[in-house]
């Protein structure tokens, strides 16, 4: 799962896909990809891993690592 969501950030949001990005990386509060991009993100797990997360659980606090990610995308 976890390099599943780096690949698509990388592809999806990133100017450069050789972009290091780790379990910890901060990627919204850096400014690596911004809060819109998290429709998008919505988007892909619900397609991915068939994991409808609700709006109000993907926010710029919750979802700013990829280790965060996994722990809500886990609950449902």
């Amino acid at each position: 799962m976890e390099e599943k969501l780096i690949e698509f950030i990388r592809d999806e949001f990133l100017d450069d896909p050789e972009t290091e990005i780790d379990l910890d990386t901060k990627l919204i509060s850096s400014g690596m990809i911004d809060s819109f991009s998290l429709v998008s993100l919505q988007t892909f797990i619900a397609k991915e891993f068939g994991k409808r997360i609700p709006a109000p659980r993907i926010t710029v606090a919750s979802f700013d690592t990829i280790r965060q990610m996994v722990e809500i995308i886990s609950q449902f």
